[in-house]
């Protein structure tokens, strides 16, 4: 008998076989939908609605008023990306994971930042005409019609906060003053790292509110005061000699003449001697890990109109100009803290 030799796939074929697998530019040529998906269901309120009571994907439908064709897939989707779990026939409920941080209400919820993200869709939609001509927006919306985006992470933010305070400081806090506060994460890892500390949360109107909630979960509540800001025109005449001034989640927003301005008057309201402390998304070494950074300084450019990651050393040396001298810093993931020490007078 006579044996027969294995016959390998064909040239043809082995050419193909050797190539890179595509499945990651798979995945990001088909992100776009996922990320609609999760929009829509937000929308529609899907997830607040099944968490409310289970139920099948038709009777959803009649609840909402959608087709009950179109919303089944969506649903099928929603489960297949793990934000829904169940079937027709027990009822479809939002997993644990959209519990926690889709439904409306809950206490961590992110349906307004995701919201927020998601309404740049036609800004992202745009990106080859951006990019072929460098057209940045003309102007963007007031802050405080941003809550979502300027307030809504607190979840994420508040554990970044309170790690970045045990690692800098400053301690004690004294007196301290949040400018621009937005979910108030960095007024209350400071209240919570003095006891004796006091509290000033500066913002615009529309985000005090929120504040003011997250302060009493905390049991910080008196601890704090609130001040309704217009960050575009800062007046002079506003109480200074903090021992700690925050400006946290601004720089990169606002843009280098902006910065330069509200690092100046954070500085003008510290005591000599008190601690400014600036955390915000700051570009690293090279070599050093991007997470995302270069991401998220395109969205910068494609969503603002002067807006970018900072240098840290852009920011101390505005520091220095403003009479404050640079200290520790600390990153915790994505987040830098600088510290600085007002100068005493001369």
């Amino acid at each position: 008998m006579t044996g027969t030799a294995a016959v390998g796939p064909p040239r043809s074929l082995r050419r193909h076989l050797e190539l890179p697998d595509p499945a990651p530019l798979l995945a990001l040529n088909f992100g776009f939908a996922r990320a609609r998906v999760l929009g829509t269901a937000l929308e529609l309120g899907v997830f607040t609605e099944l968490a409310r009571a289970p139920r099948s994907a038709l009777r959803l439908a009649e609840d909402l008023g959608c087709d009950g064709e179109a919303l089944r897939r969506l649903l099928d989707a929603l489960a297949e990306l793990g934000l829904l779990e169940g079937d027709d026939d027990r009822g479809r409920r939002p997993t644990p994971l959209s519990c926690a941080y889709l439904v409306e209400g809950a206490k961590a919820g992110l349906g307004g930042h995701f919201a927020e993200v998601l309404g740049q869709w036609a800004a992202w939609g745009a990106l080859t005409e951006v990019v072929r001509g460098g057209r940045r927006p003309a102007s963007q919306p007031r802050r405080g019609l941003r809550p979502g985006l300027f307030g809504g992470a607190f979840t994420l933010s508040v554990r970044t906060a309170f790690a970045l305070v045990d690692a800098v400081g400053p301690k004690p806090a004294g007196r301290v003053l949040d400018l621009a506060a937005g979910g108030g994460e960095w007024g209350i890892a400071l209240a919570a790292s003095d006891p004796e500390a006091r509290v000033v949360a500066h913002d615009e109107p529309e985000f005090l509110a929120g504040v003011r909630a997250r302060v009493e979960e905390f049991g910080v509540a008196h601890q704090f005061s609130y001040q309704e800001a217009d960050l575009a025109h800062p007046p002079r005449t506003a109480e200074v000699g903090f021992d700690t001034v925050v400006l946290a989640h601004t720089s990169r927003f606002a843009g280098p003449g902006a910065t330069a301005r509200l690092v100046a008057e954070a500085a003008r309201r510290l005591r000599p001697g008190g601690t400014l402390l600036i955390a915000d998304v700051l570009r690293q070494p090279p070599g050093s890990s991007s997470l995302h950074r270069s991401m998220l300084d395109l969205s910068l450019y494609v969503t603002t109109v002067d807006g970018g990651i900072p240098e840290p050393s852009a920011l101390r040396a505005l520091m220095e100009k403003s009479g404050v001298t640079p200290k520790e810093n600390a990153t915790r993931g994505l987040v830098t803290a600088l510290t600085g020490v007002k100068q005493e007078r001369q």
